[in-house]
């Protein structure tokens, strides 16, 4: 195999990769080099994934429950002694 054929079939091969969009800056690339949406760049920056990112935006949520559940307990007390 020449190296022309070889650079012909490695373009071909890019061209079949698909490309990704870091979450972060917003660089296309092709998808090998993300990981978990994240370019490289960002990684080296020690910027999160989409794992973290959701992980992290469930710990918010069960968070504001927690939070307004106590909330709501406060409201219903001081409801409640009021009336006495």
């Amino acid at each position: 195999m020449e190296i022309g054929d070889m650079i012909l079939e490695t373009f071909a091969a890019m061209s079949d990769e698909e490309k990704e969009r870091c979450i972060h800056c917003g660089t296309e690339w092709y998808k090998i080099h993300h990981r978990d949406g994240v370019c490289h760049r960002c990684q080296q920056e020690s910027k999160p994934g989409r794992k973290q990112l959701a992980a992290r935006a469930t710990a918010k949520r069960r968070l504001m429950i927690g939070l307004l559940a106590v909330a709501a307990l406060l409201i219903l007390y001081c409801c409640l002694t009021r009336q006495s």
